[in-house]
Formats: structure tokens, sequence, C-alpha cells
């Protein structure tokens, strides 16, 4: 993909992020896929897939069989012809351990 091509996407991609729901992120939603982009999402609940996802926040899990598992989607992702241009950004549910304390940065 050419430098300009990338920077046109990135820039749907930006107008996309900020863009209220409705016709302004569907206009950008549709021109990106006109480009041969594809917005990747996730649903609470999926397992946690570091070749797709990127934790970006951490959540303590309920159970263990909750553990890995994402809790919410943060940003959605976004691929070209199979290429990761940019990982959805998910909070992952993990063991109480391995939370923050509250009030720790």
């Amino acid at each position: 993909m050419s430098p300009q091509i990338r920077e046109r996407i990135d820039e749907l991609i930006a107008a996309a992020d900020v863009a209220a729901d409705g016709p302004e992120r569907a206009a950008a939603t549709a021109r990106l896929a006109d480009l041969g982009v594809e917005r990747l999402a996730v649903e609470p609940g999926t397992r946690f897939d570091p070749s797709r996802h990127r934790a970006v926040a951490v959540t303590p899990a309920a159970a263990p069989a909750e553990e890995n598992l994402v809790a919410a989607m943060i940003r959605p992702g976004w691929c070209h012809e199979g290429q990761i241009l940019r990982y959805v950004e998910v909070r992952v549910q993990v063991p109480p351990a391995r939370c923050p304390a509250p009030g720790a940065s």
C-alpha cells in the first residue's frame, strides 16, 4: 500500500473514531470499506486473542473460568487485506491478584 493511501486510511480511521454514531461514522466506515479496510470488533465474553486484540485495561475475573475473557471493547480495530492496521483495544478479565490495587498507578 502506498504511503498516500495509508495516510488517507489513517485519516478515515481517525474520523470514524471521533464521529458520533450516525451518518458521519457510517460515511467514514463506508469509505474505508471502499478501500478494502474492515472494522474489527469483539463482543464481551470472547477469549482474548493477542493476534487480534490489545489489552489496554484489566478487570478482576469473578471466577477462574472468566480469566482471559474480554470484559469490554474500548476501541475497534481495523485490518486491510488480512493485515492488522490497528488491534481491537479491550479490557480483559484477569486473576484478581494481577489487578492493580485501587488508587495505584
